[in-house]
């Protein structure tokens, strides 16, 4: 099987006198490189599938020649569609199904066309083992979000927008960049809404529902502050003649009271 995506080695160019002939082109097994996570009790699972060895330039629309399936735990696959969606970096290959995921349970992601075969395992965190605390501030103080789990792959606020004469929207926002570890070994995450709030249009976009939606996950989750649910397509993990990263996550929703001013003073009583 030939694969032959380039490789930068410039390391090669500081190894003086030596005489061996250097190949900047290495062949590699890689089938496919896999991206996306899987929500336990979600009703859709989307996993984006692309060939490895298109390095350069777009991808082409077309629909891609693989079977995509998803494997759990009593053995059952259950095949993924395919939906091609055009983004601004170039067309994008989507697979989706509507198989049920279930908390702590481990399932097998398999790609398998004429470029070979590529796997990942997903672990998905069991339900007690996640605590989510959701703590309001009082006198417009910041919500602080207290969360007990292997990983937190992302604390956001979610709003729902209704706009006269429109449908409702939803409006999501990451705050995963106050994250911390708690010396108890909890995370806290720490959030303004104001600011949240302050984007939204007044008089046009009325808040009918506002959470706060943590995504726990297991120690296969990446440790690294930043990548939150959606930039978990450039994250790389554990993926089998591939490359890419999918994750499990366990969501929490908790409503919350959202301030509706950025910028507001906090006078805390504590």
């Amino acid at each position: 099987m030939r694969r032959v995506p380039p490789v930068l080695a410039l390391l090669a160019l500081g190894l003086f006198g030596c005489e061996a002939a250097f190949d900047p082109v290495v062949s590699s097994d890689r089938a496919y490189s896999l991206s996306g996570y899987l929500e336990a009790d979600a009703d859709t699972h989307w996993i984006r599938v692309e060939r490895f060895d298109w390095t350069t330039g777009q991808a082409p629309a077309a629909p891609l020649d693989v079977a995509v399936t998803l494997e759990g735990p009593d053995g059952a696959a259950a095949p993924l569609a395919q939906e091609v969606r055009q983004w601004v970096s170039g067309p994008a290959h989507l697979f989706w199904t509507t198989a049920p995921v279930e908390a702590g349970a481990s399932y097998r992601l398999r790609a398998r066309g004429a470029e070979g075969e590529t796997t990942a395992v997903v672990e998905v965190p069991a339900r007690e083992a996640v605590e989510v605390e959701v703590v309001p501030g009082p006198n417009n103080c910041p919500v602080e979000v207290f969360v007990r789990a292997e990983r937190v792959a992302d604390v956001q606020t979610r709003y729902r927008l209704q706009r006269p004469g429109g449908p409702v929207v939803e409006r999501r926002f990451s705050h995963l960049s106050s994250l911390e570890r708690l010396p108890d070994g909890r995370f806290r995450a720490v959030i303004f809404s104001g600011n949240d709030t302050a984007t939204f249009r007044p008089g046009i976009d009325t808040v009918v529902a506002s959470d706060v939606v943590v995504a726990a996950a297991t120690d296969a989750w990446p440790e690294t502050v930043g990548i939150t649910l959606e930039r978990s397509l450039f994250a790389d993990g554990a993926v089998e003649n591939g490359d890419g990263f999918v994750g499990g996550v366990l969501t929490d929703r908790t409503p919350f009271t959202p301030v509706y001013s950025a910028g507001f003073s906090c006078m805390s009583d504590r």
